[in-house]
């Protein structure tokens, strides 16, 4: 590295490796920018967890404090559109909702 270079933060030189590497649609930005993703108020009551494939069918798994699943399903169609809008396609056609204690939500 040039000295005149500025040092890289490893979160982002790993992202990059691992985008590559997989060859998959970017899902780690969906991760890494949940709150750009799906605003504040969303983003303040569910992490995503994982991505799932079913087929040709993709469920997004998303981790919320127990009691808060239902208020996550009703909003579930707008989640999944500010996803698929932020992904630029139609990639997650279902979310699957896992409700936990507040320490696990991380």
């Amino acid at each position: 590295m040039n000295r005149s270079q500025s040092p890289l933060a490893i979160a982002n030189i790993v992202e990059d490796i691992i985008r590559r590497a997989s060859n998959k649609p970017d899902y780690l930005e969906i991760f890494s920018d949940w709150t750009a993703v799906v605003g504040q108020d969303t983003a303040s009551i569910c992490v995503p967890h994982k991505a799932i494939n079913l087929g040709k069918h993709k469920v997004l798994a998303l981790k919320t404090i127990k009691g808060r699943g239902l208020e996550i399903q009703h909003e579930a169609c707008k989640i999944l559109d500010a996803v698929n809008k932020f992904l630029k396609k139609k990639t997650f056609h279902q979310i699957k909702v896992i409700q936990t204690d507040m320490d696990k939500i991380v």
